[in-house]
Parts: C-alpha cells; structure tokens; sequence
C-alpha cells in the first residue's frame, strides 16, 4: 500500500474514533435537545474543537512517520482531511441519534 493511501485510511479510522469519542463525551455530560435552544450549537462547537484538536495531534505524529514519504510536504496535512471530518460528523450524529 502506497504511503497516500495508508494515510488516507489512518485519517478516516481516526474520525470514526473521534466521533464516537465525541458522542460519548455528549453522553456522559447528559446532552439533550430539550435543555434549550443553545445547547446543541454549544455542543457542536465543542465536538468540532475536540475533532480540531485531535486533527492536529495526529498530525503532528503522523508527520513524524510520513513526512519524508511525499515530495509536496504540504501533502501531509491534506491527504485524508475530508474524510476525518465527514467520518466524524456523520458517526458523531449516528452515534448521538442511538445513545439519546
């Protein structure tokens, strides 16, 4: 498997882990839709800076493995992005829609 495509995968397991990570969070401080009509923009911007934080500690060891494997650097931090956060958001919302 090619370095790209090993990355690529890396990224959308770690959205998965991610999101349910974030769904887990929402559940464990008692998220609910009924509390008000703040609380979900609340906690979507907190799940979104828990994916932003996680993107960019990863990056940063993955970077450490795969930085010497792609010739435009700048390929590190983009090859899987898309996928993280649609893999997050879609099992982050799967997961909230089970658990609540």
């Amino acid at each position: 498997m090619k370095a790209s495509e090993s990355l690529y995968w890396i990224r959308a397991s770690l959205g998965v882990a991610v999101g349910a990570l974030s769904a887990l969070y929402d559940y464990a401080i008692g998220w609910s839709p009924a509390k008000n009509d703040t609380a979900f923009f609340s906690d979507f911007f907190t799940g979104l800076a828990f994916a932003l934080f996680f993107f960019i500690i990863t990056y940063y060891l993955l970077k450490l493995h795969y930085f010497e494997k792609f010739k435009k650097k700048s390929k590190v931090i983009t090859t899987g992005i898309g996928i993280y956060f649609l893999f997050w958001i879609v099992v982050w919302i799967l997961l909230n829609t089970i658990l609540h």
